[in-house]
């Protein structure tokens, strides 16, 4: 086994062939002196075992696994990281493409500032074609997330439209502490809140990482795509609900001190619910979704949690006086107490 390389690109992929060997040549091209690239192949039933076998031959940094039995997107993505060897390591799309200077200044970064867990770039966004698309920067951009603090680190994320650091160089060792990719709903959404838990997230400013991105799938498809099965928690109605709802346990599960976790914890709830931010929409109107689920289901937990955020959600939103709002707050909890108390009543 030749030594471990600085920084493993690990690239999960399922029927990758439009623009894998794009992203191969791109992520080969890169100027850092010391990676090796491991490829997932998930079952692909097209040209890409054929393509990645050429890269192979022809470059000794390419190292292929390919399973015969297709994995979820989760399994996939955590089956490259698994081989990782070196001190860094790097998710790769198998549709996107990557300036000659990335690695190296995603490294470059870390290694200036040894408590960052992870560096990234700014973005370009392309079409399929690989023409630029017009999108507002301010709310799709990466963040910087660079902040001592892990409050305002999670606020930062939490305000943004699209999470794509999760495709930037992160310490191996960062990594092996959190939970990887796990079959919920924006699964790398959660290993990025549970690095910037960890310690400041980096951003080399210039857009150094072209984002491909397809008008007619959203973003979590094209998660799910690498992998070649969706996600076993997503659910098409109530997606940002459930995402709050992983990102909130992701926060309770971790090591910091209790009051700082009811904090973030609150900071999560605050911009999904509350604030105007790009999810907030979105999830405010799942809640009537998950209400209807709960009854269905008997879930007095989830029944109680979703009715009264409608009736906090309904309050903040009336222009009213104090006064009107006090009454608000008394009749929603008087409608869930009386609900609630139906759902006890059918369980006995």
């Amino acid at each position: 086994m030749p030594s471990a390389p600085h920084v493993t690109i690990g690239l999960p992929t399922h029927n990758g062939e439009p623009f894998l060997a794009a992203a191969l040549e791109s992520l080969l091209a890169q100027d850092h002196p010391d990676f090796e690239i491991v490829v997932s192949d998930n079952a692909s039933t097209d040209a890409t075992p054929a393509i990645l076998r050429s890269f192979a031959e022809r470059d000794p940094r390419i190292r292929i696994d390919r399973s015969e039995a297709i994995l979820t997107a989760a399994a996939n993505f955590n089956r490259v990281f698994e081989a990782a060897r070196g001190p860094y390591f790097m998710w790769a799309a198998d549709d996107d493409l990557w300036d000659a200077a990335y690695v190296r200044r995603c490294v470059e970064a870390l290694e200036a500032r040894p408590i960052a867990v992870m560096a990234c770039t700014g973005i370009r966004f392309i079409d399929p074609s690989g023409a630029p698309r017009d999108i507002d920067l301010g709310r799709y951009d990466n963040p910087d997330l660079s902040s001592r603090s892990v409050v305002e680190r999670v606020r930062r994320l939490l305000r943004r439209g699209g999470w794509y650091q999760v495709y930037g160089v992160a310490r191996t060792a960062a990594l092996q502490q959190t939970h990887l990719f796990q079959d919920v709903y924006g699964p790398d959404v959660v290993v990025v809140l549970e690095l910037a838990l960890l310690g400041p997230i980096l951003k080399v400013p210039e857009p150094l990482f072209s984002y491909r991105q397809y008008p007619d799938r959203t973003e979590r498809t094209r998660v799910d795509r690498q992998g070649g099965v969706g996600d076993a928690g997503t659910v098409a109605a109530v997606r940002m609900t459930r995402l709050q709802e992983s990102l909130s346990e992701a926060v309770r599960r971790s090591a910091l001190s209790a009051p700082l976790r009811i904090r973030l914890v609150a900071e999560i709830l605050r911009a999904v619910f509350l604030d105007d931010t790009p999810i907030g929409g979105v999830a405010r109107r799942e809640i009537e979704t998950r209400i209807r689920q709960a009854r269905r289901d008997l879930d007095l937990s989830a029944y109680a949690k979703f009715s009264a955020l409608k009736w906090v959600v309904a309050a903040r939103a009336a222009p009213a006086a104090s006064r009107r709002l006090a009454t608000r707050v008394r009749r929603g909890a008087g409608r869930i107490r009386r609900g609630a108390g139906r759902i006890r009543r059918r369980l006995r």
